[in-house]
């Protein structure tokens, strides 16, 4: 049994209260019986962009809310939760992430179940977040999350599994031991981990596939930036139609009518998040850049990429 195991196995003061007297309070403010309690960010950062702990077991946890997104990762064992009035069972890999506003409570933990709890000082980490990160390179995406769109639900809590040799897990591990059993440089490793941990955390999210195609029948708009996505260095307007069987000048007016935008400024649009990532991933040539997503002329490429991000490649692959 490593280090890790040894620790959050081992009964705390507050686990061996809670195993003879039920529930005992530690961060909640149990006071306010007219709403739920509330977790408030003071009791947990001190100058500090993460707070990781044990949750307590062997009692069970009042329902409760949040200022800041929560994490809870099942490093062992299993645990219930009730989610928003919703019953859940995690397995152990299991992580749960939660909103601000989210409301949760926990039945009582046994001897071999670990929970672990994951909270972020920085309000701008969210589920929404996550979601952008993963869908920052599709129209399609960035579509259903705009709040105009009703085509996407926007749950305030996340249920994600891992596999047991997941890198999400492997990282976690070792944010674990950074912060539980800290040595020198911990801090300094654990603030290089949590990027890393937040694209681990956006690819275990839902698949573009799979939240589209709930939808796909109900919205030509969504099959359309679908299609766009994936052929954007090669689609025209007259072969879209086409394939979607719809008259041309229908589809262009319903694309405009959906986005402001024509059915070429879309297609630019595309071409253009294509070249931005490819300039901040990799060290192909500017000019392979502008061919390999379909701009042809190199000063056009330069003047729609400045008109777009208010800056040009150049300055972009810089940075």
């Amino acid at each position: 049994m490593n280090l890790l195991d040894q620790l959050l196995l081992r009964k705390t003061e507050h686990e061996l209260l809670q195993e003879k007297q039920g529930f005992v309070s530690d961060y909640l403010d149990m006071q306010s019986v007219s709403q739920t309690p509330k977790l408030s960010q003071q009791f947990f950062f001190q100058n500090k962009d993460i707070f990781i702990s044990k949750h307590s077991r062997f009692a069970a946890y009042p329902e409760h809310t949040h200022q800041f997104l929560e994490i809870n990762y099942v490093y062992k064992g299993c645990c219930r939760q009730q989610i928003n009035g919703q019953e859940f069972e995690l397995k152990e890999g299991d992580i749960l992430l939660m909103d601000v506003e989210s409301r949760h409570s926990i039945e009582a933990l046994g001897d071999e179940d670990i929970l672990i709890n994951l909270l972020f000082q920085n309000k701008d980490v969210s589920i929404n977040w996550l979601k952008q990160l993963q869908g920052e390179n599709s129209l399609l995406y960035q579509f259903l999350l705009s709040d105009s769109s009703q085509h996407f639900k926007r749950d305030n809590f996340l249920l994600l599994h891992t596999e047991e040799n997941s890198p999400v897990r492997q990282i976690l591990s070792e944010m674990m031991t950074e912060y539980l059993l800290p040595q020198e440089f911990s801090q300094q490793m654990l603030k290089h981990y949590l990027p890393l941990f937040f694209y681990q955390l956006a690819r275990l999210l839902p698949t573009l596939e799979k939240t589209v195609d709930l939808h796909l029948e109900e919205s030509t708009y969504a099959q359309i930036l679908k299609i766009i996505d994936r052929e954007y260095a090669s689609i025209g307007l007259a072969d879209l139609a086409q394939r979607l069987s719809f008259n041309k000048n229908y589809l262009s007016n319903l694309i405009k009518a959906e986005s402001g935008q024509t059915f070429t400024q879309l297609v630019t649009q595309r071409k253009l998040m294509k070249a931005q990532l490819l300039l901040r991933t990799t060290q192909l040539p500017i000019q392979e850049i502008a061919l390999s997503v379909g701009f042809s002329n190199k000063t056009y490429f330069y003047e729609k990429y400045k008109e777009t991000f208010g800056h040009g490649p150049k300055v972009e692959r810089k940075n």
